[in-house]
Parts: structure tokens; C-alpha cells; sequence
């Protein structure tokens, strides 16, 4: 259980409480209906409110959000943690571990790590995963802790990926503006379609090293794959990619690591920045690099 707190500023006064907890408050539409449902949901001054009631400047509003999460099982394996608090949860997630269950796989995932932090610290959360990564894609992994942060932060979380491609993009910085599509929904391989949901990549070549490049990547969309399938369409596949045409001598995965994630804070407001660091596969790869 987690309570907000609020002061109604001037630009609400005499306004319909509903209008704060949309605007002022940040509130999903969902939420609102959710917080109804319960007696101490919304408050104002201590006292149950009705949302089409009128607050006035300086009026003390609480919202109690109630988690219900479903039954998940625990996994006790380490994962750095890059950020905490009573909202968010930051992992640093490693090769090798998918985000969350799916039917043949229902343990060992980062779901499952969140699980079983939350059992130690004494609460049930539910895990809402902000910017799920592949499998082998390492890298920063947001957690929003309750249904408020994540309305609040879906699709307001800017990513910063380092990729190390194959060969250099030509030309060295652009935006790559390509739909991407499945052909086969038994078959995880994506590719540019011309009846795909639009994606679009802006990159950036950071870096030099013997017949790659690493690249800084940032997301306008977030499509299954959509580094992996863009770079790989023009021409520079990344290393370790065997789906998408990357050599594989370098290194066993993709290279690809989501470096940092850009946010404001939900609750406070406050511009948040969180750095990821490279695994050791990845290190060694943008060692190489800067030597040549």
C-alpha cells in the first residue's frame, strides 16, 4: 500500500477534484475509477471526497493505492540494483535472463528476482515493467512498484542504447524510419514490412574499431527487436547476432546494452538519470574499439 499526498495549488481552487487528480496529481483515467472503488481511495482533509466535489487552495489530498498482484514465484538469483524507491526499481539486468514469465518459461526471470525483493522487504507488488529487453540485451530495467508510476511514466522514459554494429552506418548519424512487421507469429524473426507498425531509431556512430562500430541508439518507438532489424537493414547487423546476420567470433549475444534511462519522477517531479554499466562481454568490445 502506498499513499500520496497533495496541497491543492491556486490554479485549482474551486475546481472539480477530479481535474487535479487528472492534471496536478497525474492520474490515469483507470486509476481514478480504481481509487472509487475503495473508502479510503481519495481523500480530502482527511475525509472521503467525491471527484466531482469542488477542492479549494491549500485542501490536503491523499490517495491509498492497494496493490493485488498475482501469485509470482521468487527467484533468489543476484541482479544489481541501479536505483530504488518506495515508486521505482531500477535493475541492471544480465545476459541470458528474460524479463518476465511467458508459458514454457515461469522462473529465473526478472519478474521473478522483483518477486522475491518485494518478499524480503515485506510487501506485495505487482511488476510493471517499463522497457522490457531481450533475453541476451544486458542493461537498465525500469520497475514501476504500483499501477500510479506506471501510468505516469508510460511512454515518457527516454533509453539510450550503445550497440556494436558490424561494419559503420553510412551515413555515420541519422534517423532510421522503417516499419517493423513479423511475417510468421511462430517465428520470434522481425523485419521492415511495408504494412509494420512504424518504428523509428535515431543513431549515432560514437566509436571506431576493426570492421564495427559502436553505436549510440535512442528510441522514438519501442518495437519487439527494433535496434537488431534496423541496423541490421542497413547493412550493419550487430556483432553476435545470429537472427539478424551478426558475425559471431566477437562475442555470444548481441551486443547491445541499454546504457541509460532518462525520466522525471513521477511523484516528486525531479529529472532522473540512471546509468548502466557494461557486462564484461561489452567492455571488452568497446576496449577493442577505442585501442583501434
Amino acid at each position: 500500500m502506498r499513499v500520496l499526498s497533495y496541497t491543492v495549488p491556486p490554479e485549482y481552487d474551486g475546481r472539480k477534484l477530479l481535474h487535479f487528480l487528472r492534471g496536478g496529481a497525474g492520474c490515469s483515467y483507470s486509476l481514478v475509477r480504481s481509487l472509487k472503488t475503495r473508502p479510503d481511495g481519495i481523500l480530502c482533509n482527511g475525509k472521503p471526497f467525491r471527484t466531482i466535489d469542488r477542492i479549494r487552495v491549500g485542501d490536503r489530498i491523499e490517495i491509498t493505492l492497494h496493490d493485488e498482484p498475482k501469485p509470482l514465484e521468487q527467484c533468489d538469483l543476484p541482479v544489481a540494483v541501479l536505483y530504488e524507491d518506495d515508486d521505482l526499481i531500477i535493475y541492471n539486468k544480465p545476459s541470458g535472463m528474460a524479463c518476465h514469465p511467458v508459458r514454457n518459461l515461469q522462473q529465473g526471470t526478472l519478474a521473478n528476482v522483483f518477486a522475491y525483493h518485494c518478499a524480503k522487504q515485506g510487501v506485495a507488488q505487482t511488476c510493471h515493467i517499463l522497457n522490457r529487453l531481450d533475453r541476451d540485451t544486458t542493461g537498465a530495467v525500469l520497475i514501476a512498484r504500483n499501477a500510479f508510476a506506471a501510468a505516469a511514466l508510460t511512454g515518457r522514459v527516454e533509453k539510450c542504447y550503445i550497440a556494436v554494429a558490424s561494419g559503420v552506418p553510412d551515413p555515420v548519424s541519422g534517423i532510421i524510419d522503417l516499419p517493423i512487421g513479423q511475417p510468421d507469429r511462430c517465428d520470434p524473426h522481425r523485419m521492415v514490412l511495408p504494412d509494420g507498425q512504424r518504428a523509428v531509431t535515431e543513431y549515432a556512430v560514437v566509436a571506431l574499431g576493426e570492421g564495427c562500430s559502436v553505436v549510440c541508439c535512442r528510441l522514438q518507438t519501442g518495437r519487439t527487436h527494433q535496434i537488431r532489424v534496423h541496423l541490421s537493414q542497413i547493412g550493419c547487423p550487430l556483432l553476435g547476432d545470429p537472427l539478424y546476420g551478426g558475425p559471431q567470433e566477437r562475442i555470444g549475444r548481441q551486443a547491445l546494452h541499454c546504457a541509460r534511462l532518462s525520466f522525471v519522477h513521477p511523484v516528486d517531479g525531479k529529472p532522473l538519470v540512471v546509468d548502466a554499466p557494461f557486462p564484461q562481454d561489452m567492455q571488452n568490445l568497446l576496449d577493442l574499439c577505442e585501442k583501434s
